[in-house]
This record gives structure tokens, sequence and C-alpha cells, in this order.
């Protein structure tokens, strides 16, 4: 999990630079001036930027590119910056007009509405962009304003360092591909499109502020010792008393939580960002996770005194936010009326670990929230160097515990996480556990997506709280969304899948806000919400309601692993085989040549990753099929080692012969049973090893698709390599590997798939 630094600066994310390697089409030349320049240092894009030869040369790779793609259709990241490069300004307009989800992309909508006026160099260019942009703002409403100041959220500084990373990666190159190519073009003229737009827009958006809102940006919230910072955003014309929104965040910037408040004004509430301890204002030490439930009671029973709160108070909010209102929620504070969690985190299940695996993907995380008293951005500004640092020390063999002598900087907060591999007190004095679900009576809704990173912990939650509390009101939606479209809106693709109409219907915060409408003022339930649990079935385009997360699964069939007598082929049957089986693989855990178990890029694949796993596969179905919910059941298997970190791949192999990724499991075999206490395996003894915190998805299967699940153990550069040796295995180097790891899965493991037969709705 990592903080979303901006919506739009993710959405460029979604187009992953490739290799000439990878692909077979057209090259074309690198610019020459990108392949010389010094781009060292982050101020060396914006001089650049200013060079007239430079844009020559981009207007030539940008004429090839027209010339040899003539046919193809760019995405809209592209499509958008080729026709503003060519001056083609209403063509921008009408394909912002028809696209399905542009709204990040409105930087080019401002700027193409004053060029085709006046164009962009020319002498009366410098007004028309500003009129236009103070036209614009000035004549929306309190609701569209805030959208728009969202759309216009693009960080400048941001941008530069993503073209900067962008141009570093092809600068040795002569020639690249298709993709490269536009990455180059592209965001050289959006970032060219951001200094037109972004400063001036700013500017405005200021002024308005003023005119429309009661702004406090940093009212000091002071229980003895303790500081806490939070901004505030009222509407002028409120008259009385309101409810309040809240936030609680670690994730400290003064401007977007001016914007998030202020959403929440526009919507009748009192809107209350308020920051974690060592934050912004707060002269006390930063204190990730651990005081934020008794912090944000602090905050909700300050808010609740306030002459401008009618004593309620509703908390929202996505990933770390999601988890500082279960945090709160713990504490049952009497103002707290209803949480929206969405990709809601928690350390045990999601950051820094996942089913008490450490995630080498989230070291830097610390770094990023405590290097200062807002947020860290250099942290993340280049993942390349993020991926190169995960690759270096996975092929180090190092244990977890030395990975700062990959890149000799101390991560003290990373070190004490590592201390507790288990679900103690340390995690459950933090968050709701067991009984603590009992009391939170207030109503819930939770929002994940089935390509969040985070899904798992944003489930347990649910799950917990279903266990425990019988008569709660928690609701989920879930759809085909990332950590970051979780917490926002969705695009049109993720990775090369292309989401159903029905799933671009989700907003979250204006779903938010509807749920806090119907909770706090009796208004009805959102739409999408026909019952407790809703998801949308991917192939279907539809969305599917059922009372409870317990009975998605109560539907389904048990699989066994089997293996043909007569053609040999490994299957998931539906009955057992008539005399035990096993299926072993053996792996030298200290050989970091390979790697095993990864979630595989892109989303739909045409040939199966390879593994070097055990690949399992059903029957061709007959019919259409639902699956929706997650594998349970167990493994059986033995091993010549006391642990591992066992995993899978499950997925959809079409008619067509295409893989469509489902579910990626990781769990450790010592903790299974139970998160809290660790119960090492007997070497060469059978044992029953339960799937824990299995991750959702939900898909219409095609007639004639099968399943096919690669069971395999988990080692790559993702996560700590667990050698089985029965130490600790944060303190496990590749020295404690010894002999490579035979693992057997037998015939009598049991795998319930949630599959039902598709009947489509009226």
């Amino acid at each position: 999990m990592k903080h979303l630094v901006h919506t739009a600066l993710l959405l460029m994310l979604l187009y992953p630079i490739l290799s000439p390697a990878q692909t077979q089409e057209a090259t074309f030349a690198v610019p020459t001036l990108i392949q010389t320049a010094d781009l060292s240092t982050e101020s060396a894009i914006a001089p650049l930027m200013k060079s007239p030869a430079l844009w020559q040369q981009l207007a030539e790779l940008h004429q090839t590119l027209d010339q040899q793609t003539s046919n193809e259709q760019p995405r809209l990241f592209d499509q958008l910056a080729l026709l503003s490069f060519a001056g083609q300004h209403e063509a921008v307009l009408a394909a912002y007009q028809q696209a399905k989800r542009a709204e990040d992309f409105y930087p080019y909508v401002l700027y193409s509405q004053a060029a085709a006026k006046h164009p962009p160099q020319s002498d009366g260019w410098p007004n028309a962009i500003q009129q236009q942009i103070e036209a614009v703002l000035r004549q929306a409403d309190d609701e569209t304003f805030v959208q728009l100041s969202q759309y216009l959220g693009w960080s400048v500084p941001r941008a530069e360092q993503y073209l900067r990373n962008v141009w570093q990666q092809v600068q040795s190159q002569q020639r690249v591909n298709r993709q490269q190519a536009l990455a180059i073009l592209s965001n050289a003229q959006l970032l060219e499109v951001l200094y037109q737009v972004i400063p001036l827009s700013q500017q405005q958006i200021k002024q308005e502020q003023s005119r429309r809102f009661e702004i406090q940006p940093r009212v000091m919230i002071k229980d003895g010792d303790i500081e806490l910072t939070a901004t505030i955003v009222r509407p002028k014309s409120a008259q009385k008393p309101r409810p309040t929104a809240l936030q609680f965040t670690i994730y400290a910037d003064e401007k977007a939580h001016i914007l998030t408040a202020m959403h929440a004004a526009a919507h009748g509430y009192v809107g209350v960002v308020a920051n974690s301890r060592g934050k912004r204002g707060s002269k006390n030490p930063i204190v990730p996770w651990e005081h934020e439930g008794e912090d944000a009671v602090r905050v909700i029973n300050w808010v609740a005194r306030q002459p401008f709160s009618d004593g309620r108070v509703a908390m929202y909010g996505g990933s770390y936010n999601g988890f500082t209102q279960w945090a709160a929620a713990k504490h049952v504070p009497e103002a707290l009326k209803t949480i929206v969690p969405y990709a809601a985190a928690s350390l045990i299940t999601g950051l820094p670990l996942e089913n008490n695996i450490v995630l080498t993907s989230n070291y830097e995380w610390a770094w990023h929230v405590t290097n200062n008293d807002t947020m860290d951005h250099s942290v993340y500004q280049g993942w390349q160097a993020s991926e190169n640092f995960k690759q270096k020390f996975y092929q180090s063999g190092l244990a977890i515990r030395d990975i700062e002598q990959t890149d000799g900087k101390p991560n003290p907060w990373f070190q004490k996480w590592l201390q507790h591999p288990g679900f103690d007190t340390y995690y459950q004095a933090m968050q709701p556990y067991k009984s603590d679900y009992a009391r939170i009576n207030i109503p819930v809704l939770s929002i994940t997506g089935y390509f969040d990173g985070g899904q798992i912990s944003a489930l347990d939650y649910l799950q917990q709280h279903e266990l425990f509390n019988h008569n709660s009101q928690h609701y989920l939606l879930i759809g085909p969304y990332t950590h970051g479209t979780a917490q926002g809106r969705p695009y049109e693709f993720f990775s090369n899948y292309q989401l159903d109409p029905v799933a671009l219907e989700k907003d979250t915060e204006e779903l938010t806000f509807a749920w806090f409408d119907h909770v706090l003022v009796s208004a009805p339930m959102p739409a999408l919400l026909k019952d407790k649990i809703n998801y949308q079935l991917m192939g279907a385009n539809s969305w599917v309601s059922v009372p409870s997360f317990t009975a998605l699964n109560q539907q389904g069939q048990n699989f066994y692993l089997r293996q043909e007598q007569t053609s040999g082929a490994l299957i998931l049957a539906t009955t057992p085989a008539e005399t035990q089986q096993s299926f072993t693989i053996s792996v030298d855990m200290a050989d970091r040549s390979e790697q095993r178990n990864l979630r595989h890029y892109p989303q739909i694949l045409s040939e199966l990753p390879d593994e070097k796993g055990l690949v399992f596969t059903t029957d061709a179905f007959e019919q259409p099929m639902q699956f929706a919910y997650s594998v349970t059941g167990y493994f059986s298997l033995a091993l010549n080692k006391r642990d591992v970190d066992i995993g899978y791949n499950l997925y959809e192999l079409t008619a067509e012969g295409e893989y469509f990724h489902l579910i990626n499991y990781i769990s450790r075999a010592s903790y299974a049973a139970d998160m809290a206490t660790r119960t090492l395996l007997i070497p060469g003894q059978k044992a029953r090893i339960p799937m824990t915190n299995t991750r959702m998805s939900a898909r219409l299967l095609g007639k004639g698709s099968k399943l096919v699940m690669v069971l395999n153990v988990n080692k790559n550069a993702d996560a700590q390599v667990n050698l089985g040796s029965g130490k600790p295995v944060a303190d496990e180097s590749a020295a404690d590997a010894g002999e490579p790891l035979k693992i057997s899965w037998f015939s009598d493991s049991l795998i319930h798939l949630p599959l039902i037969p598709w009947v489509a709705p009226e």
C-alpha cells in the first residue's frame, strides 16, 4: 500500500513502458537532445522544456508516429496529447466529450478552449488562457467547482519528475517501440499544458475558495501533551449546526486537505481533515499506526463540542485513512455515527505484512510518512529505483532484518514491525479485535476492488465484524478496482482488461456522501447498494447483491487434486482419487535466479507464465458459470522443512485460449491456522494447512472456459523468502537454505471454488 500522490499522476502509471525486445512493431528514433541531456538532477526538465530545438525534434517524432500509427487508436492519455501537440484543439474537445473517464485530463480542455481563440505563443495567449480559467470556475456551482478543483489538482513538480523518469529510461537507446515513443511525446505535451494551466488555475481556485467557503487551514486541537492539526471547511451559507464529515490521516498535505474538506462542505457537511500526531503543526513525535484510534477519538469528541457541529460525526477515507476509522470505532465514541472505509489498510494483512509475510514492496513507506511533518515525496519519485532496490535485495540473499545493508539507510519503523510477525497484542491494541467488533453497532460501508493490493485487509474487517456481531450493519461494494480506483473513480481499462460499463458507475466520494445522507438525514439508500454485499460480476456487465458475505461461499463446488492415470494430466476434479496421490516439486530456496508465484502482468495473457509450479485444470464448463467470492478449503501437504510460504495463481482459461488472472494467494504455513501463534511443521509429516484470507474475485466464466490453478512456493522479490529453517523468518539468510525444499501436495486437499451456474437477470 502506498499513499496516493494524485489520481492523475497515477493515471500516467497505467501506461507502462516496454522495452523494444517485448514487441515486434516498428521502432522510432529517440530525440538526440534527450539522449545527450543531463537528466541527473530534478531541475533538469524545466530548462529543457524551453528549448525550441527539443520541440522541433519532438515534432519530427510526432510526424513519424502519425505516419506509422494512423490506423491505430491510442489510449485517451496519448490521443489527447497527440491532438494537442498537432494544434487540433476542436478535436481535443470532441475526444474529451466522447471519452467515458476523462475528468483527470481537464487541463487539456481549458488549454484547448483558450487555444481555439488565441494560438499559444501569440500575443493574446496569456489573457486568453487566464480569462478561460476564470470564466469556467466562476460560473460553476459549489459541487462543480470542487470537482473542477480536483481535476486541476495536478502537481507540476511531480509531472516533471515523471517525465524525467520516462526520458531517463530511454536515454541510452537509439530507437524505441511505439509505446515508448508515445510516452516520450505525450508526457512532454502534458507537462507543457500543465505549465500553462495549473499555476493560473490554482491562483483562481484560491480566490473562489475564499468567496464560497469558510476555511480554517490549520486548527490546533490539544489534549494534554497531545497536539493534533486539523483543517476545517464550512459553507459560508451555513446557518445552523451540521454533521461533520471527518478524515483522520498521516498523509499531511494542507492543500489536499482543503480540497477534501471543501468537497464535504459542498455536500452540506462540515468538512474536517485531521492529522496524526507529529504532522503539520503538532510538535509530538511522529508515530504511525499506534495511537491513531485514541487520537481520532480526541478529534471526534472535540468536533462534537464545537458550535458548528450538531454532535454527529461520520468518518470516511481510504487506505491508511480506512484503518484510522476502524481504529477509532474500536473505542466506540458516542458521536461517531457511521464509517466508510475504502481499501482499508491493516499492518498484519496489508502493510507491511500480508498473511504474516513481510512485503518488501512496502519497505519505503515508513520514510514517506515519517521523514518530515508533511510527506517525503522523494521516496516514491523513482519507481524504477524502487524496483531495482527490491531486485538487488532479493539477489543478495540477505535476511530481511539486514535489508538496510542494501542501501545503507536505517529504517527503524520497519525494524520494529519485523519484531511482530504474528497478530500479537501490538496489533490487537491498534484495531478492533474479537469482542471489540461486537460493540461496533454503527452502519459501515466498505469499498474495495478485485485488483486492490490491500483487499484482504478490507475483507478481513468485514468478516470479523460479521463473525463477532451477528447484527452488524455492514455493507460492501467491490468491483474491478485497484487500490487507487477503489478510492475514487475507475478507469475504462485495468491493464489490458476493459471494464464493463456498469463498473464505471462507481464514484467513491459521491457514493460516500449519498451514504452519509442515508444514515444521517434519512435519504434513500445509494442506488448501487441493493443488499449488504454488492459485487460487479466481470464479463456480465451487471451488479449482483446478496444478504451476507458468508452466504456468498455457501454455494459452490468442492474440487480435489488428481492426476489422470492414462494421460498423466493434473486436474481439479469434483471427486477425490480412489487412492492417495501426491504431487511434488523441489525448489532450491537459495537460488535467486528464479522467482515463483509472481502476480503477472498484464491482466489477460496469451499463454500461462512459466512459474515452475504444479498446474491443475478443471474440465471445460458446459455452460456459463459465475465465479464469485474467494477460494476456501485446505491443502494437505508435507515437506522436508519446518515451514514454507505457499501460494497459487488462479486463472480463467477461456475457450479462445486466453488466461484471465483471477487471484494471487500467499500464506505462511506456520501461521495459517492462527495468525497470532506460529506452529512449525514437522519435516516429513503430513499437515493440513487452511487457506486463510484469500482474495475475492467475481467473473462470469464463459461456456468452454476452464479454471487453472498453479500451486507453488512463494519465492520472489516482492516479499521476504521463508527458507524453512524454523528460525524467525526475518533472521533467515540464504545461508540457512540448506538442502532444496521438497514439498508435496496430496490428493485429499480440498479446494472449494465459488462456482454456480449463471442465470442472466431478466
